[in-house]
């Protein structure tokens, strides 16, 4: 039982670890830059959780302004993969469940 707690500890952890790296910037002036491809293809992997959470908070499922054909292709490729890798991410956490 320590084992599990202990591995679920340490991805908590390095998930806090890795989403804190996204907060970091530069300390010089911001400059605006419009999201592209793969901003579009993280919206298009998370769209489905995104219309649950609409349900709840007054969020946006599509970044306006965005670049253009850039970013809707990579919105359309996500979403169109939103689901297989969903299941992917299902099985892996029943297979890693099985395992300890």
């Amino acid at each position: 039982m320590n084992r599990k707690i202990t591995l679920l500890l340490l991805i908590l952890v390095l998930c806090l670890f890795v989403s804190a790296c996204g907060f970091v910037g530069s300390p010089g002036p911001q400059t605006f830059e419009y999201p592209g491809f793969w901003l579009g293809l993280w919206h298009g992997l998370i769209a489905p959780w995104t219309l649950l959470a609409r349900f709840f908070l007054k969020i946006g499922m599509y970044e306006i302004p965005n670049s253009g054909f850039g970013y809707d292709c990579g919105f359309l490729i996500g979403v169109g993969f939103s689901i297989p890798i969903g299941w992917l991410a299902a099985l892996i956490a029943v297979g890693v469940h099985l395992l300890f």
